[in-house]
């Protein structure tokens, strides 16, 4: 008898006439092809190019939630001015100073966009690229924002779910060394290059995860068992650390005594084989020569 009283509810309530249907007047927060351009800036019409070529938005315009919120948190901190404390630890943006912007995107193009062909990266790029003036983590304290003291954590780049952030929208960008510039291409090409791995667009060579043992290796072996790092025991893994230290690192410094590439730490050769057959990847996939990358600005 239950069965059937549910089920005579369920159907009276379906035969219940609904409430009219009518559209929102307010727009959509999101982004689609009408978002752009953000502005009237003569890198906008750059920033349009880039969409049309690779569907990636490249935005100086967003709110912080764009950031921040995961699928089941905010990982937004909260600053209270009234009491100079930040009240809720997590992440802190300072939005592009738009004055700089197109430095920013000539930026990107010499040190990321520029080493790729048009096929990984239409295949590659993430939904959005967020162009910010700096990002930091906070935990909880009193002090302002900006105060570093009260600050542990920053980057210049930072992965997302569908995007990348990437900093030096400022005045700043003017005065960057050969240090920033190096350090921020490695973070931006390593960054892409592991969510492009992720999505698909790269592969994992199954010759290259045939070297090592995975399930032989420990804190003491793993270098002879060829890996670079101790916690990437899988092939997938395994191939993104790889790929890190060749576009963070030229290859004097990868064969310099005690790195990777040094017999006396690659006693078995199983790196050395390893690392040919990533640059072999790239180079006979995509015509791109990874350690050059590493050694760019050296």
């Amino acid at each position: 008898m239950l069965t059937i009283s549910l089920l005579s509810i369920g159907l009276m309530t379906g035969c219940k006439k609904e409430a009219k249907l009518t559209p929102s007047d307010k727009p959509e927060d999101i982004y689609s092809d009408s978002s752009l351009p953000q502005g009237n800036h003569p890198y906008d019409a750059d920033i349009l190019q880039l969409f049309k070529n690779y569907r990636t938005f490249f935005l100086y315009k967003y709110q912080p939630r764009d950031l921040y919120y995961n699928v089941l948190y905010n990982s937004g901190g909260v600053y209270d001015s009234a009491s100079n404390t930040v009240t809720k630890g997590g992440y802190f943006d300072v939005p592009a100073d738009q004055q700089y912007v197109g430095d920013q995107l000539n930026m990107l193009k010499q040190l990321w966009l520029n080493y790729y062909p048009d096929s990984l990266l239409r295949k590659g790029l993430p939904q959005k690229v967020y162009l910010l003036d700096s990002m930091y983590f906070s935990l909880p304290g009193q002090g302002t924002p900006g105060d570093l003291i009260y600050w542990y954590y920053y980057d210049v780049v930072y992965p997302g779910g569908d995007y990348i952030a990437v900093t030096w929208g400022a005045a700043r960008i003017k005065s960057m060394t050969p240090d920033d510039k190096y350090y921020f291409k490695s973070r931006i090409n390593d960054v892409f290059l592991t969510k492009a791995h992720a999505a698909g667009a790269i592969t994992t060579s199954k010759v290259f995860a045939a070297v090592s043992d995975y399930s032989s290796v420990d804190y003491y072996n793993y270098n002879a068992m060829g890996l670079v790092d101790y916690y990437s025991k899988t092939p997938d893994l395994d191939w993104d650390a790889f790929v890190r230290i060749i576009v963070s690192n030229s290859y004097a410094t990868l064969t310099s005594p005690g790195n990777i590439l040094d017999p006396s730490v690659d006693t078995q050769g199983l790196i050395m084989k390893k690392y040919h057959i990533v640059l072999a990847y790239f180079m006979s996939t995509f015509g791109v020569d990874l350690q050059a990358i590493g050694n760019a600005g050296i």
